[in-house]
């Protein structure tokens, strides 16, 4: 019995001798638990919360509206500017035809549709007074008082910015009394009075239309002298008629196309 007691103190010595030289020995592991685990899918450390189908929904069509509006706001802002700019240049587009027709609203020009059928004599007529109403005097001045010489080439080139670039005119005296334009075959020139108040109408433009690439107007007539008064005063005019002029406008360049009548007002 004591043989027994002694081995057993032998062996707990030998044990604590491996203790202390290799430490202690680990526990053995749990094989069934570890083959379980095996088999199991791991859980993600950090779980992505997923967004309801309804908040996707109402936060792409908040995108949706910030972008309208923005584009709502460029073209509001563009047509703002393209309308103001519009506005601008049809009034000085208006003001610069009232001053191409002057010279045929001046005379009253008979309507016509084709540039052959306007009488020689008007075609004078509207050229030179194109060239008082629109040059400087001091070209034509001359040593003789109280009239103007202008030279028949200048005529003929007012008559071709008048009427076209085909326009031609048959150079003679033309008109009467302070309104009579003395042709020269000699020195090719016309004498014109410098006290010339034979204006017969000043056109006022009522409204403009773009037309198959020609601009066509509603012209109406009224006499310079009421033109001016109501001007300053403020005072409503009615025009004697009203015709419609027709003009083509390439490159900056106006061509009168066509006159016709409209309507009698006076």
């Amino acid at each position: 019995m004591a043989k027994k007691v002694k081995n057993t103190a032998r062996e707990k010595h030998n044990d604590d001798v491996i203790n202390e030289l290799f430490g202690q020995a680990e526990e053995e592991p749990d094989i069934e638990t570890d083959i379980a685990d095996l088999g199991a899918v791991p859980e993600e450390d950090v779980k992505v919360a997923q967004i309801p189908l309804k908040q996707k929904f109402y936060f792409g069509f908040a995108v949706f509206v910030v972008i309208m509006a923005a584009i709502g706001l460029f073209t509001c802002i563009r047509l703002s500017v393209v309308g103001i700019r519009g506005i601008v240049e049809n009034t000085s587009l208006k003001n610069e035809f009232a001053q191409f027709i002057l010279p045929a609203v001046a005379n009253d020009i008979t309507p016509y549709e084709n540039e052959a059928d306007i009488p020689n004599s008007v075609k004078i007529n509207c050229s030179v007074w194109r060239i008082l109403l629109g040059q400087n005097f001091e070209d034509y001045k001359t040593e003789t008082a109280n009239v103007y010489v202008i030279p028949e080439y200048n005529v003929g080139v007012a008559c071709k910015e008048l009427f076209g670039t085909e326009s031609e005119i048959e150079h003679q005296t033309v008109g009467y009394g302070e309104a009579r334009f003395t042709y020269d075959p000699d020195n090719h020139t016309y004498t014109c009075p410098r006290n010339l108040r034979n204006l017969t109408y000043a056109p006022r433009i009522a409204e403009m239309t773009l037309s198959d690439g020609n601009y066509v107007l509603k012209v109406e007539y009224l006499p310079p002298s009421i033109s001016m008064v109501t001007e300053d005063l403020k005072i409503e005019a009615v025009p004697d008629k009203i015709m419609e002029y027709t003009i083509s406008r390439r490159n900056k360049q106006n061509t009168l196309v066509s006159v016709r009548f409209l309507e009698l007002v006076g």
